[in-house]
């Protein structure tokens, strides 16, 4: 299914994970290709069979497959085509799938599955499956906080929001931070960069100064209905 929504799409490729989803692959394709691919992945592997008709398949020690895909975003070039990126997921089990495609097993942590923007990737954690910064990604919040924060003062930008003096840098990274995918991992991963541009503000900030906004949480993504791009 091609989703519209990337929340949607992440939260289908973490509840596959949840259902033995392990293996898969991943691509980008044209737009305009992608119907025809669909088709021809529900013909190979049947991607595009009913979830009872899968369970049954499972049962009986078949490999089963599902097809996911979202649009991408972003500014292309002139006279390029609308690309979609796909993941083809599958359980273990017989099929045609391991035999004719080069999957790769999301539980490795070399061969995770992470978000074309490089991003995100899908783990567990003993816990559960969910979704986590990448540790670049990570390490360029840290990095940005680190930098925002040591600022000599003609670099800082002072501006009133609610008529309370803020440094607009912070804001907006702060901005960036609560507007990350709500995921458990996720959440727990902005709730220690918080912590960590606290300690750095008050590490090298006045405490005259201006304080960065206390924000309360990150809301948790609930479940979010299929909506087929069109």
């Amino acid at each position: 299914m091609l989703y519209e929504s990337k929340l949607t799409f992440m939260q289908r490729l973490q509840q596959a994970a949840g259902n033995g989803y392990y293996h898969y692959i991943t691509g980008h394709i044209e737009r305009e290709k992608f119907d025809t691919m669909a088709r021809k992945f529900a013909q190979l592997y049947e991607s595009e069979i009913s979830r009872q008709s899968k369970a049954r398949r499972k049962r009986a020690g078949a490999a089963t497959s599902t097809l996911f895909a979202m649009p991408v975003r972003g500014h292309p070039q002139q006279d390029q085509p609308e690309q979609v990126w796909f993941v083809l997921m599958a359980t273990n089990g017989a099929g045609r799938v391991h035999a004719r495609e080069r999957l790769q097993d999301l539980r490795q942590k070399q061969t995770r599955l992470t978000m074309p923007d490089g991003r995100h990737q899908l783990v567990h954690d003993r816990v559960s499956w969910s979704w986590q910064m990448t540790p670049s990604h990570l390490q360029k919040y840290r990095e940005r906080i680190h930098l925002i924060a040591s600022l000599p003062p003609p670099r800082r930008r002072i501006i009133e929001l609610d008529n309370i003096p803020r440094d607009l840098a912070i804001e907006r990274l702060q901005d960036q931070l609560y507007h990350e995918p709500g995921f458990r991992l996720i959440r727990r991963q902005v709730g220690l960069l918080v912590k960590y541009l606290r300690a750095e503000w008050k590490r090298l900030r006045p405490a005259a100064g201006p304080q960065p906004r206390q924000i309360s949480y990150l809301p948790y993504i609930r479940f979010r209905p299929n909506k087929q791009a069109k």
